[in-house]
C-alpha cells in the first residue's frame, strides 16, 4: 500500500457469514471512502484472491471453515506485509485470543456492526497512509546509521504479547540486554515513581513498574541501540531522550484529571518512545537537522512545522513508521503519529492521542528543552475533554 498516489483501497473481508459480508460490501460508507470490497469464505479462497489482485486491508475471524483464520493471517503477515490485518475476535474466548496474538495490526471485538468496523478500519488506514509516505520510507531507508535488527524487538514483543506472559517468561528475554536491565533498575529507583527502599533485581523492578511499563522501557533501550550517532549529535539526542522521560512524568500525573489508571500507564510508557523519529532525523540529516532545531527557537515555531515544510514529513510519522515495522500495538503507532495534531481524534473523553499531546505540551512548559521550540496546547482539544488551559499548574 502506498500513499504517493490516490487510488482505490482494496478491502478483503473473509467470513463465512454471508449476511455479515453483504452488510459490509453494500454499506454506503465503503463507497464514500473509495474502497473496493471483496469477500471470501475461507483461507484458500482468500489467498487465491490476494494472489490474483492485491489486498490493502484484510479483515477476518479465526473460526473460518477448517479453522484457518490464523493460517490466513500468518501467511499474509509473512508474504504480504504491507496489507493491514484486522482480526474479529470475542475477547471472552481465551484460546482464540491467545491463538490470534501477534497476527493482526488491530483486534476488533466481535460481533461488530458494519458501521463500527468501517469506522475502525478508516482510523487505522488514515494513520498508515500518513506514516507510509514515500518521504518517510526514504528517510528510514537512507539512514545508514539505523541498524534494522528486528530480532531482539520481535522476541520481546512476542513474549509480552502473550496473554499468559509471566515474570519467568519476561526476565530471561530482558536479561540478554545489560543496558536494558540497567535502565529499568535506574527508573525503578527514581523518586518520581515512588520507589520505596532500593530495587536491586529486575524481578523487583517489573513487579514495581508493571509489565506494560517495563516492556516499553525495554523497547526504548533496544530502539536506541538501533542508532549510531556522531559525538556531536549525541548531546542533542540525550536532550531529546531527557524530554521523553519528562513527558512520561507528566503523563503519569494525568490521573489528577480523572483519567483511569490503565490509559495513564500506557501513555506514560508511550511517551518514552514518542520522539524517536527526531533521533532518526539527527542521524540522517546531521547538522542540517540540528540547525533546523535552532531555527525553530529563533522563529518561535514548533519543530514539526519546519520538518513538514522542509522534508514533507515529520519526526512523529518517522517514529510511528518504525514502531509499526517493529510490530508495536496500533494505539502506540497512532498516538505517536498524531500527537502534534490530535484535533480530529479528540472527543469528550481522553484517548491515547490527546493524552500524549497534553503530556508532551506539559513537559515543554514545565521543563526547559534547550534544543528546539516545542508544542503549544491546542485550546479546542482541551475544551473538548474539559481541561483547563492552565492544567500544567496543577501537575505538581
Amino acid at each position: 500500500m502506498t500513499s504517493t498516489t490516490k487510488r482505490a483501497i482494496n478491502l478483503l473481508l473473509v467470513d463465512d457469514d454471508s449476511e455479515f459480508a453483504q452488510s459490509i460490501s453494500s454499506h454506503e460508507s465503503t463507497a464514500r471512502e473509495g474502497w473496493t470490497v471483496r469477500t471470501a469464505r475461507d483461507c484458500n479462497e482468500a489467498l487465491d484472491q490476494i494472489n490474483e489482485s492485491r489486498a490493502d486491508i484484510i479483515v477476518t475471524k479465526l473460526n473460518l471453515p477448517g479453522d484457518s483464520g490464523d493460517l490466513l493471517l500468518s501467511t499474509a503477515k509473512r508474504e504480504y506485509p504491507n496489507a493491514l490485518r484486522f482480526l474479529l475476535i470475542d475477547p471472552s474466548d481465551k484460546p482464540s485470543v491467545q491463538k490470534g496474538t501477534g497476527l493482526a495490526h488491530m483486534y476488533l471485538e466481535a460481533p461488530i456492526e458494519a458501521s463500527e468496523l468501517i469506522r475502525s478500519v478508516s482510523i487505522v488506514l488514515r494513520t498508515q497512509l500518513r506514516i507510509r509516505k514515500k518521504e518517510v520510507v526514504e528517510i528510514i531507508r537512507d539512514t545508514k546509521e539505523l541498524h534494522i535488527n528486528t530480532q531482539p524487538m520481535q522476541e520481546l514483543l512476542t513474549t509480552t504479547d502473550n496473554p499468559n506472559c509471566s515474570l519467568d517468561d519476561l526476565i530471561p528475554v530482558i536479561s540478554k540486554h545489560p543496558t536494558v536491565v540497567a535502565t529499568i533498575l535506574q527508573v525503578a529507583n527514581t523518586a518520581f515513581l515512588g520507589a520505596g527502599g532500593h530495587v536491586d533485581t529486575i524481578e523487583q523492578a517489573i513487579q514495581m513498574l508493571g509489565m506494560d511499563y517495563v516492556r516499553n522501557l525495554a523497547i526504548t533501550e533496544l530502539a536506541k541501540k538501533q542508532l549510531e550517532l556522531s559525538p556531536g549529535m549525541q548531546e542533542i539526542a540525550n536532550g531529546v531522550l531527557t524530554h521523553c522521560v519528562e513527558t512520561s512524568q507528566c503523563g503519569t500525573k494525568m490521573r489528577q484529571f480523572g483519567v483511569s489508571a490503565k490509559p495513564v500507564q500506557t501513555v506514560s510508557s508511550i511517551t518514552l518512545l514518542h520522539d524517536l523519529g527526531k533521533l532518526v532525523l539527527l542521524a540522517n540529516k546531521g547538522e542540517d537537522y540540528a540547525d533546523l532545531m535552532g531555527r525553530s527557537i529563533e522563529n518561535n515555531r514548533p519543530l514539526w512545522h519546519l520538518e513538514q515544510a522542509i522534508y514533507n514529513c515529520d519526526h512523529a510519522s518517522i517514529g510511528a513508521f518504525l514502531f509499526a515495522m517493529w510490530g508495536l500495538p496500533e494505539n502506540i503507532v497512532r498516538a505517536t503519529a498524531w500527537h502534534h495534531e490530535p484535533a480530529e481524534f479528540a472527543t469528550n473523553e481522553f484517548c491515547y492521542v490527546t493524552l500524549l499531546h497534553f503530556a508532551n505540551c506539559a513537559a515543554h512548559i514545565k521543563f526547559e528543552v534547550p534544543f528546539y521550540y516545542g508544542d503549544e496546547l491546542i485550546p479546542e482539544v482541551a475544551e473538548k475533554v474539559g481541561l483547563s488551559l492552565d492544567y500544567v499548574k496543577e501537575l505538581e
